[in-house]
Parts: C-alpha cells; sequence; structure tokens
C-alpha cells in the first residue's frame, strides 16, 4: 500500500529561524512578487504625483491662470488615483502571501503531529503553540518583508530621481539614510531578546488558560479558585510586562527615526529656500545646483519626493518587531516536532509489514527511574494486536515509541525485521488515531483531508459512508465546507471520533495505530466503530490500545501489560 509524498513546509534542522522564515517564502512566491512589482509602480506614480505638481506650480508661478497646463493636471490626478489603488491592491496582495504560507506551515506541523510525528504528552500544548506562532507569522510577510524590500530599493530610486533635478539635494537625503540604517541594526539587537521573552510569556499565559479551563470542575470541587485565579493573573501580568518592555524599545526607535526623517526633509527644505532666495553663506557649483531649466520647480520636485525616500524606512520602522516576533516564533516552531535529518534513514514500508517488539522498555528523560515495560510481541504482516492494560499502565506511551522513535526506549522494534532506532522514521507509512481526536480551525473537508491532501470528494465517499461521517455531513447545511474550530465546537465526542478514524482510515498507510478508538462510547456507536474498523483493517498491520472486549475480539492477538 503506497502512501502520498510532497513537499514539506517544515526545513531542514540545520537551517537558522531567518533562513527559515525566507524558505516559507517560496510557499506564496507568486503573490509576494506581483506584490514587489506593483510596489515599484507605486513608487512611479509617486514620481509622476511630485513632477506633475512641480511642474504645475512653476507654470503658475511664470505665467499666472494661464500658465496651467492640462496635461500635466491630467498626470496628477492620474497619479493620485493610482497610488491609491495601488496601495489597496499591494497590501490585498501581501495579506493573500501571508495567509497562504501561515495556512501551509500550519497544515504541514498540524498533519505531523496528526501523523505522529513529535507526538508526546504535551500533545494539546503543542497544538496551541502552533496556532500562536503560526499566527506571529503573519505580520512577518504582511508587513515586513514588503516593507523591507521597498526600504531596500526605494530609496536609492527617488535618491537618483532627484540627483536628475538637484544633485546637491540628493546628497543631502543619501547622508541622511545612514543614521536610519544604524538605527534600525540597533533596535533589532536590543528587541530580539525582549520579544522571545514575550512570546514565551504568552504561551505560558494560553497553556495555564487552558489547562485550568480543562480541568475546572476538578478546582472548584476542591475550592481551589481563588489560587488558580492569582495564578493566571500572573502569567497576564508577565505578558503585560514583556510587551511593554517591547513596546517602549518600538516606540523609542520610532521616535528617533521620526526626528532624522524630519531633520531629512527640513536640510533639504532649507537648501532650496536659500538657494533660490540667493541667501546661501556658500557658493554652489553649478554641476550640483538646480537643474531643468527653472530652478523653482526643480527645487520644489526635489523637496516633494523628499518624504518618499523615508517613508519606506519609517514603514520598516513600524514592521520591524513583527520580523523579531517571527524569528521567535519560528525558533519555537521548529523545535515543535522532532525532525529526522537529511543523514538519517528512513524505513520505507509499502505493504503491511511485520512488526515486533522485543524486551521494549520505554523510558523518560525527566524522570529516569519511571520506565514502562518490558513488552514483547510479535505482529505477522496484516494481523491486529491489541494492548490493554489498567488506565496508566502505558499503552499510549508504547505506541508513541513506534511512531516517534527518538523518544527514548531500550530493547528493539523491528520493521520486517529492521530495527528502529532514534535515527529513523516510519511516519509516513503509519496511519494514527488518538484518543481525543484533534481538530484544526477550518472546515470539514480540511480536517478530513490532512492525513492525505490529494484526494477528492469521490475518492472519500466509501470511507464518509462506513465510518458516518456522510451522516455528520448530512447534517450540515454548507456539508463538507462546515466551518469548525480547532476544539471542534458543534460536535458530540461520538462525531469527532467518526472523524478522527476516517481521518486515519484516509491514509493509506501499510500501519495503522488506534489509541482507545471507542472510548467513552455507547454500545450503538461502538458497534458503528467496529464495523468501519474490520472494514479499514484489510491490507494492514494493526496495532490498538484499548479496554473494550469488542474490540479484542478483532485482535489476532492480546498483550497485556
Amino acid at each position: 500500500m503506497s502512501h502520498p509524498t510532497g513537499t514539506s513546509a517544515m526545513p531542514p534542522p540545520e537551517l537558522t529561524p531567518t533562513q527559515c522564515l525566507r524558505r516559507w517564502q517560496t510557499l506564496a512566491a507568486g503573490p509576494s512578487r506581483l506584490a514587489a512589482l506593483l510596489s515599484l509602480l507605486d513608487v512611479v506614480a509617486a514620481i509622476g504625483f511630485a513632477g506633475a505638481l512641480s511642474a504645475i506650480l512653476g507654470g503658475l508661478r511664470l505665467e499666472g491662470a494661464g500658465g496651467l497646463n492640462m496635461w500635466w493636471a491630467l498626470i496628477l490626478v492620474a497619479s493620485l488615483c493610482a497610488k491609491a489603488g495601488l496601495g489597496y491592491v499591494i497590501q490585498k496582495f501581501n495579506h493573500k502571501s501571508a495567509r497562504t504560507i501561515t495556512l501551509n506551515v500550519r497544515m504541514d506541523i498540524t498533519g505531523r503531529l496528526l501523523r505522529g510525528q513529535g507526538l508526546s504528552s504535551t500533545h494539546a500544548v503543542k497544538l496551541t503553540s502552533l496556532f500562536e506562532d503560526t499566527e506571529a507569522l503573519e505580520g512577518y510577510y504582511a508587513r515586513f518583508l514588503p516593507a523591507r524590500t521597498l526600504a531596500a530599493i526605494t530609496p536609492l530610486i527617488v535618491i537618483a530621481v532627484v540627483a536628475v533635478m538637484s544633485p546637491l539635494s540628493a546628497l543631502i537625503l543619501l547622508a541622511t539614510l545612514l543614521p536610519f540604517v544604524a538605527l534600525m541594526a540597533l533596535s533589532g539587537l536590543t528587541t530580539s531578546a525582549q520579544s522571545r521573552k514575550q512570546l514565551d510569556a504568552l504561551a505560558r499565559l494560553s497553556n495555564l488558560f487552558a489547562d485550568r479551563m480543562r480541568a475546572l470542575p476538578l478546582i472548584l470541587s476542591f475550592d481551589n479558585g481563588p489560587a488558580q485565579t492569582r495564578a493566571v493573573d500572573r502569567a497576564a501580568r508577565e505578558v503585560s510586562e514583556r510587551t511593554l518592555s517591547v513596546l517602549k524599545i518600538a516606540f523609542t526607535a520610532s521616535g528617533i527615526l521620526e526626528f532624522f526623517s524630519a531633520l531629512g526633509v527640513a536640510l533639504v527644505a532649507v537648501y532650496c529656500g536659500f538657494a533660490l532666495l540667493g541667501l546661501l553663506p556658500f557658493p554652489v557649483a553649478d554641476v550640483l545646483d538646480f537643474r531643468g531649466g527653472d530652478a523653482f520647480t526643480a527645487a520644489f520636485f526635489a523637496l516633494a519626493l523628499s518624504p518618499e525616500v523615508y517613508a519606506p524606512m519609517r514603514r520598516l520602522s513600524a514592521a520591524y518587531h513583527d520580523q523579531q516576533t517571527a524569528v521567535a516564533a519560528t525558533e519555537r516552531l521548529m523545535q515543535l516536532t522532532p525532525r529526522v535529518s537529511d543523514a538519517a534513514t528512513a524505513l520505507a514500508v509499502h505493504a503491511a509489514p511485520a512488526i515486533a517488539f522485543d524486551k521494549v522498555i520505554a523510558r523518560f528523560e525527566d524522570d529516569p527511574d519511571y520506565r514502562i515495560g518490558p513488552v514483547s510481541f510479535d505482529a505477522a504482516p496484516g494481523e491486529v494486536i491489541t494492548i490493554t492494560g489498567d488506565t496508566g499502565s502505558g499503552k499510549s506511551t508504547l505506541l508513541r515509541r513506534l511512531l516517534n522513535p527518538s523518544e527514548a526506549f531500550d530493547g528493539q522494534i523491528l520493521i520486517n525485521g529492521a530495527a528502529l532506532t532514534a535515527g529513523m522514521t516510519i511516519a509516513p507509512s503509519i496511519s494514527w488515531m488518538s484518543q481525543h481526536t484533534p481538530m484544526i480551525a477550518g472546515t470539514i473537508s480540511d480536517n478530513l483531508r490532512l492525513s492525505n491532501t490529494t484526494l477528492t470528494d469521490a475518492d472519500m465517499q466509501d470511507v464518509l459512508d462506513i465510518t458516518g461521517v456522510s451522516s455528520i455531513i448530512a447534517a450540515r447545511k454548507d456539508g463538507l465546507d462546515h466551518i469548525l474550530d480547532e476544539r471542534g465546537s458543534g460536535l458530540s465526542g461520538g462525531e469527532r471520533r467518526r472523524i478522527g478514524l476516517a481521518r486515519a482510515l484516509l491514509k493509506p498507510a501499510p500501519i495503522l495505530i488506534l489509541d482507545e478508538p471507542t472510548a467513552d462510547l455507547d454500545a450503538q456507536a461502538e458497534a458503528d466503530i467496529l464495523k468501519a474498523l474490520a472494514w479499514g483493517f484489510k491490507g494492514r498491520t494493526v496495532i490498538m490500545a484499548t479496554h473494550s472486549e469488542a474490540l479484542k475480539a478483532l485482535a489476532d492477538k492480546v498483550v497485556r501489560l
């Protein structure tokens, strides 16, 4: 049985966060390039506006009302309209690129978690961090990256155009750019650490709040509400303090940058005004003075374009915090799921394999004295193995060692006779259904296709029918396009379980891992799930963790812990 392959959004582990952000940019290269090209047209529109305005004012100064040139007036109006329209379209394309990249990264990491890569006891915390950290990427791609591109190109283009009319004004503008560059570097050094601390504090608050909400009945039963409220309050205050620290640095840097931009425009204005009045205290060579015939027109053109030199730099300064936040978020995302390096060995499994646990003992790095096992069993190709035992006996933990062999264990796990070690992975060949079905914010279709993004509606129909998901879809007026949040609100526990099973069966993987697939279901719902499982077991080697006697009856072997 084959499984689909695709390009992963997750980068090789040796990349830095900044390199990772650049790599992700290729996920929406088309809209990004189009936005950059339109930004250059926006610069042309600004130059056209300044040129038309200076030409109109120059004509009016020399000839009065009769000097109004309608062609220049039309260029002025067209430039204004073009600049407004281009600004709107550029913003739309930038936000589209950012959302595309964010969705791709989120879907890729979520898919890895749902397929078992990186699965651990902190699975819920990982999903919470995933959504918060990927949201931090949007500002980077929608605001910072376009601003950085414009800041690198626009000032030089504008200064070059100003130099045609007033070379000395262009030199003034060029000289005042140097403090901008120095201050941006200084701002980056000071805000990077603060942004990372802010994100960590925000993640702690979110995880704390989510954990306390899940444990709310227990907290209320022990009258521990005030203590937990104080804990959440302390975490919230830490987020507030970290955020204020970042904002202080950002506002200070922004104020200094505004000062230098105002100073640059003022210097050009002083030079132009004194030069036109003949009051400069020093002579200016003709080659550096105003060109283009009328000195007033040339001077006004240089002055009108001066703010355009600093505008992209100010936008970059305003968006610089987005870059620092994105780098910190990317560091966390790169640590979210363990990845196998390019040099690691991947075990390719294309048909139901033989799986053997040989005296496997699960270890825990944070608690060396606690171990689970040893466990030994053999599963022939296509066999169904049930692992059973008391709650807390380690059934899910053993399954995770197969899903993610980088987690510590002793003994051997053999796939078709080949030992599975920390430097190997078979996750692409595994389809997994957890006890608590994780959901992502999106449509029912998005949640079903997480395990196999190439499926069409027709490809899914048999699985949807056998698992009962078809009736769930039929009960919603928007069908497969029904929107769910990350908690699966609006779905019952049984409906979430059916969607989780359908998602697992839709991935044509030769290994199927099930963790308590019928837990907390009534007799009828369990019977429906059993029917779907018996159908889905065909052509797969199956390992289940369960307490259910009915599920044990489907197994070829039962392993008791």
